[in-house]
């Protein structure tokens, strides 16, 4: 069976999210996205499953693997 990851920190959010520390401190106060999992020494932790959920509602395009959204339709 292969490992699979469980919990994403805020480096694991930065490589996924495909954005800065910065940027990832601003999505993670929003009030719609998910409540960490845990506070630890290094940091918080979200389980994988609520942050992967947050993205197919609110960034659609990532969860199906492009960078970027569609462009707007004219």
């Amino acid at each position: 069976m292969a490992w699979q990851r469980r919990l994403y920190g805020s480096a694991e959010l930065q490589e996924r999210l495909g954005v800065s520390r910065v940027r990832v401190v601003q999505l993670t106060t929003r009030p719609d996205f998910p409540e960490p999992f845990d506070h630890l020494a290094g940091g918080s932790v979200w389980l994988v499953e609520d942050v992967e959920r947050w993205i197919t509602e609110h960034q659609p395009w990532k969860a199906r693997g492009a960078d970027e959204p569609p462009p707007p339709e004219s």
